[in-house]
């Protein structure tokens, strides 16, 4: 079983010590090992990140003295991309301005204790998300067997007859069909811009007019009468509809 490691930032150390008790009672009580480190100041735990712990989830105020829980965030981000951020404020009115940073969640400290267990609850899927899932693909006619990591497919391409397969390292095309792939990876978080096109949400750097942007600067078309659609799912799978 893999143990997860988390980092808890809170410049007030009655409320860290709550917020850190509260989340450990939660992921024990959903049977999920994970070990926290807290912080009073963001200095420190930006220093002991550069220094080459890393975390799977940070736990971040925003309202804090010298580095802001966003400023932290972005700049923390610079090593360990992946990194999950939750934010837990009272400043309900910077949620907007924390998307600059895709944050995972934003928590209001006036809500924690009953936003608590949902929250775990998704971090969890996420976390299980995040290993991956393999899946087996027989390719029609053929019967040709494939077996692909979801995590690994940035997006698909139904061409004539098949679907080019776009993968982190590489790319393969396969006698299948879109439609086929859409019910099977939907459940994965695969969006459906354009009729042509599967994207997996977690390669998605922007949602354009007429197109999203992928993170290595790649752009697929986005048809009009999705992009509300697109916009509504993209925001509930990577901010649970904050």
């Amino acid at each position: 079983m893999n143990i997860y490691r988390a980092a808890v930032c809170e410049d007030s150390a009655r409320t860290l010590e709550v917020i850190h008790e509260q989340l450990s009672k939660e992921f024990l009580r959903q049977n999920f090992k994970i070990e926290f480190d807290c912080y009073t100041e963001p200095e420190v735990l930006l220093e002991t990140c550069r220094t080459g712990t890393a975390y799977h989830i940070l736990f971040l105020d925003i309202d804090m003295p010298g580095i802001n829980g966003i400023e932290l965030c972005r700049r923390i981000q610079c090593g360990s991309p992946n990194v999950l951020t939750v934010f837990i404020s009272g400043k309900e009115k910077m949620v907007f301005q924390t998307f600059q940073v895709r944050p995972f969640r934003f928590i209001r400290k006036s809500h924690f204790t009953e936003e608590l267990p949902a929250l775990v609850n998704d971090i969890i899927h996420e976390m299980r998300m995040q290993e991956g899932t393999s899946i087996s693909i027989e390719e029609l006619h053929s019967g040709n067997l494939y077996s692909l990591n979801t995590n690994q497919i940035l997006y698909i391409e139904a061409l004539v007859k098949d679907c080019r397969i776009v993968l982190t390292s590489q790319e393969i095309q396969i006698h299948y069909k879109l439609k086929d792939f859409e019910a099977l990876l939907k459940q994965y978080g695969f969006l459906r811009p354009h009729r042509s096109f599967l994207v997996n949400y977690r390669y998605i750097f922007s949602i354009q007019k007429t197109s999203l942007i992928l993170d290595n600067g790649q752009h697929i078309p986005l048809s009009r009468n999705r992009v509300d659609t697109v916009k509504e799912e993209f925001i509930t799978l990577n901010y649970g509809g904050a």
